[in-house]
């Protein structure tokens, strides 16, 4: 339902600026930024902000807020180091190359630096679900006409699944350490599920404490929406 969607953006935006909430205002970079909501957030907080979508945002009147075109499966033109927090909500699970564009956020972000990166969890237990009976993850439909079309006009459908084990093996090859894992919201109706969860949540106590393993296994991850990352750029800032 569209108030459900509307309600679990406003979650990741909340949760993204509770992330960086701690940190300094700098040079902060959002890609994409859909309609530029999180932008101007940043922005009202001190950052100076650039926001990047393949799709123009109307960001009049935004006080220090930047908008480029960017195509995230391509090189950011950004120098090394250019910023001091990165944000990518809901983006990578629309790109060809996902872990280049991941390791693009890597290059960009100073030493010291936060990430925080939102996207739809195939790791929950609905997800894995629908993969048993359908062969697809949630929110990744067959590719249809309509969809086709729309891409031709930027607007690209969910086509890569983020595999969480994937993302975070990518980040810390490129210098970022993921500190914080968890998830936007877990509806109502999913807590219904939660016995089901127990032969996994069990399967993952097997992993040593504070392994990527045996977060997996836990209850938020088994029955969250979306997953929230956030990592730290290995290094101290010259």
């Amino acid at each position: 339902m569209p108030w459900r969607r509307t309600k679990n953006k406003v979650r990741r935006r909340r949760a993204t600026l509770g992330l960086l909430a701690g940190l300094p205002p700098g040079r902060a970079l959002d890609a994409p930024c859909g309609d530029g909501t999180l932008a101007r957030e940043l922005s009202s907080r001190g950052w100076r902000v650039w926001a990047g979508d393949i799709a123009p945002a109307r960001l009049d009147g935004a006080q220090g807020v930047a908008f480029l075109r960017l195509d995230l499966d391509q090189p950011l033109p950004f120098s090394d180091g250019a910023f001091d927090a990165v944000v990518s909500l809901e983006g990578i699970e629309h790109l060809l190359s996902p872990a280049r564009c991941l390791a693009e956020f890597c290059r960009v972000l100073r030493p010291g630096g936060r990430l925080v990166i939102t996207t739809p969890n195939v790791n929950n237990l609905q997800s894995r679900w629908h993969y048993l009976i359908a062969g697809r993850f949630s929110g990744f439909r067959p590719i249809t006409r309509q969809a086709l079309a729309a891409a031709e006009d930027g607007l690209i459908a969910h086509v890569t699944p983020p595999y969480l084990p994937t993302i975070v093996y990518v980040l810390r090859r490129h210098g970022v350490d993921v500190e914080h894992l968890d998830v936007t919201m877990v509806r109502t109706r999913q807590w219904l599920a939660l016995p089901l969860t127990v032969p996994l949540w069990l399967s993952s106590r097997r992993a040593p404490a504070g392994t990527l393993a045996r977060a997996l296994g836990s209850f938020m991850l088994l029955l969250g929406r979306n997953v929230v990352i956030q990592g730290v750029k290995r290094g101290v800032r010259g």
